[in-house]
């Protein structure tokens, strides 16, 4: 009994920093998810509209740089553009009001490509 009781201390005299830094991180991660289930619905809304913008700038840049020979192909991207975000975020097939949502899309699409063609011009002057 003993024995084991020394064992015992002596893994946690050999990893007290281990065990305090996983400790921390727990902890760290109990006060996020406490202080997401804290907001409230449009807060979390908003948050998960901040994320979807980054990831459309990428998703833009990206329908881009596939269609960048072909003019007129504006439709084909934005549709390649919404299949990959309703793929990257099942969730959103989910959505009550799926036209609202399309035509949210849509605005940041815009609002994404005006982002896009300011990086580039900026790169190329």
């Amino acid at each position: 009994m003993l024995n084991g009781i020394q064992n015992f201390l002596q893994l946690i005299n050999a990893n007290w920093t281990t065990i305090l830094v996983i400790l921390g991180l727990c902890v760290g991660m109990v006060q996020k998810i406490q202080d997401y289930w804290a907001k409230s619905d449009e807060e979390k809304i908003e948050i998960a509209k901040a994320q979807i913008k980054e990831t459309l700038l990428t998703l833009v840049s990206d329908a881009e740089m596939d269609y960048g020979e072909w003019n007129k192909t504006g439709s084909i991207k934005r549709s390649q553009v919404i299949n990959e975000l309703f793929d990257k975020y099942p969730v959103l097939s989910r959505a009550l009001n799926q036209k609202e949502l399309i035509q949210w899309m849509d605005h940041e699409i815009d609002g994404s490509l005006q982002t896009l063609r300011g990086i580039i011009d900026k790169q190329l002057n």
